[in-house]
């Protein structure tokens, strides 16, 4: 009997080291990303956000093949994973970063088994915050609580973040942030005072963007203090400060990239940032804090909670049908799926370049205007779930990716997205008022993609959504490309009646010319006028080449202007 335990216990060993390896690296990289940050060292930051990204594939992947001897010799031996899985779970049950650790062992037995679904005999299922909510969490947060000199309380809020920011003029920001403080934290608006400031050692940060993190606490009552970060040549200023919620979220929000933090605890801090965004679920925090691997799973056993809560059935998602992805969605969740198409029936376009899109916007800036969209292989549905209708449309257009196992609808690949309503639709039963605010938004999130040399390719409103908050993001990814990568031209001037008649265009067309002036009549709404004039008031250029090849050269002169998530007190760098 002993003789069978120590595979088992260099499985869980091989796998414990793997993960160990994995988040030295990851850490090591956010750690130097700190000083990229405090030096303004964009390019370089963006470097270390892109292969911090890429760690988790690359150390599975050196896992798997560390386990090569022991696997070829045991294939899929499933009573041999179970005792592995109970090793490993009493190697990491001190770890303060748990849940990632069991989350490493779950990626493995996944790629070991292709499992479909779950194998809970060597998986890590339940909510771990019971379990582990009695390890300490080492020096995450401070409290510094309520004085009569409430500049003395913000100056000692600014100065605690690690390592120490370096200021430029420390009391002229406190001024500003205690006038700000006064003048919008509803705490002090209720009640006069507050019990005390709590904040995050960590600065948290990304390209261009950092913040101090604190909340602020007056009974059972908290808010936040978010704190902007505006990176000099000889120190940080303030930027700003974000005292509500609605402030706060799109700092977190999945439609920009994942930020950095160096923290050792994850759960504590996705505690503390779940106090001051309730809305937000545990997998968006997990995935805004870059451990989205953890975030995954945290979306499938919502997922598992969602359908087992509510008897809606799945559905294909209103709007009109995608000509490269298929998708589905149930009304009561916050989420839909998406599926390539077996054959995309968009000219030029194939599996591998949808694939490669997707990735890349993955790994990349996702400036506020693209969606994130979480990659799951294998997912197991209850048939009886299915709207005929839907099961029949995947069945037909994603035959390679869906099976039916008798009562099981097992699909191989998908994308899990957060739902939107398609612009299209959003237009048809919106207020004058959001219709017009969604059309300005809408030419916004052109611009704001462009200034960082993202060309949507397909502007149809289809291919954006309208998010719970009203802003604008667009979804599709099919025809996404750098913006420098595409010739933007006038058309040219007939040269005779037969050029003004011609069915066919009359002058050359190369693939990546782009022709700016074709767009009027998907992009600008003839009717009702408002619409149409609302839009023009304000990006009637984005129909003329020029304002594209100006774009560009912005771009290669390195003028690109920031698209913040709050509204900065110092002009964009």
């Amino acid at each position: 009997m002993l003789g069978a335990f120590v595979p088992a216990r260099q499985i869980a060993t091989l796998i414990h080291e793997g993960f160990d390896t994995f988040y030295a690296e990851f850490m090591r990289l956010t750690r130097a990303a700190r000083l990229r940050f405090d030096e303004g060292d964009w390019l370089r930051l963006q470097e270390e956000q892109r292969a911090r990204t890429d760690l988790y594939q690359r150390f599975v992947g050196r896992t798997l093949a560390s386990l090569a001897p022991i696997t070829s010799r045991y294939p899929r031996d499933l009573a041999l994973w179970m005792n592995a899985h109970v090793i490993y779970g009493e190697q990491v049950a001190s770890r303060i970063d748990v849940e990632v650790a069991e989350t490493f062992f779950n990626a493995i037995t996944r790629k070991i088994f292709n499992t479909a679904g779950v194998k809970p005999e060597i998986e890590f299922l339940d909510n771990h915050l019971g379990r582990h909510a009695g390890q300490p969490s080492p020096g995450l947060r401070r409290r510094f609580a309520w004085s009569d000199d409430l500049a003395q309380v913000l100056r000692e809020v600014l100065r605690y973040p690690r390592p120490a920011p370096r200021w430029r003029d420390l009391d002229g920001d406190v001024r500003y942030l205690t006038q700000r403080f006064v003048e919008e934290c509803p705490l002090l608006r209720d009640g006069g005072r507050f019990d005390y400031v709590e904040v995050i050692k960590t600065v948290v940060f990304r390209p261009k963007e950092g913040y101090i993190v604190a909340r602020v606490v007056a009974g059972e009552r908290v808010t936040p203090l978010v704190v902007p970060l505006r990176t000099h040549a000889n120190g940080f200023s303030v930027d700003g400060a974000l005292l509500t919620e609605a402030a706060v979220m799109p700092v977190f929000s999945s439609t920009r990239s994942y930020l950095f933090v160096d923290v050792r605890k994850p759960s504590t801090l996705v505690d503390f940032l779940g106090s001051l965004m309730p809305r937000l679920s545990r997998s968006e925090l997990y995935i805004a804090i870059a451990h989205h691997r953890h975030g995954k799973s945290l979306i499938y056993r919502e997922l598992v909670d969602q359908l087992a809560a509510s008897d809606d059935p799945l559905i294909v998602a209103p709007g009109i049908r995608g000509l490269v992805m298929t998708v589905f969605t149930q009304a009561s969740y916050r989420n839909v799926f998406k599926m390539i198409r077996d054959t995309p029936a968009k000219s030029g376009v194939t599996r591998d370049d949808v694939l490669q899109s997707y990735r890349d916007v993955f790994r990349g800036q996702r400036v506020g205007r693209l969606a994130d969209t979480q990659e799951f292989e294998y997912l197991a549905f209850d048939r009886a779930r299915f709207e005929p209708a839907c099961l029949a449309e995947l069945l037909e257009k994603a035959p390679s990716l869906v099976r039916v196992e008798g009562d099981t609808v097992v699909i191989q690949h998908m994308y899990i997205e957060e739902k939107m309503t398609p612009l299209d639709l959003y237009m048809a039963d919106a207020t004058p008022a959001d219709a017009e605010r969604a059309m300005v938004d809408y030419g916004t999130a052109i611009k704001e993609l462009a200034a960082h040399n993202i060309f949507a390719g397909d502007l149809l409103w289809k291919n954006f959504g309208v998010t719970q908050f009203g802003r604008l993001v667009l979804y599709d990814y099919d025809e996404i490309r750098p913006l420098l990568d595409c010739n933007f031209r006038d058309i040219p001037a007939p040269r005779s009646w037969e050029d003004e008649m011609s069915a066919q265009p009359y002058y050359s067309v190369r693939d990546n010319d782009v022709f700016p002036e074709e767009w009027g009549p998907f992009v600008v709404p003839r009717r009702p006028a408002r619409l149409r004039d609302a839009f023009l008031d304000s990006h009637a250029d984005l129909l003329t080449a020029e304002y594209w090849r100006g774009v560009q050269r912005d771009l290669v002169a390195g003028r690109v202007r920031v698209n913040l998530p709050y509204a900065p007190r110092h002009a964009p760098p």
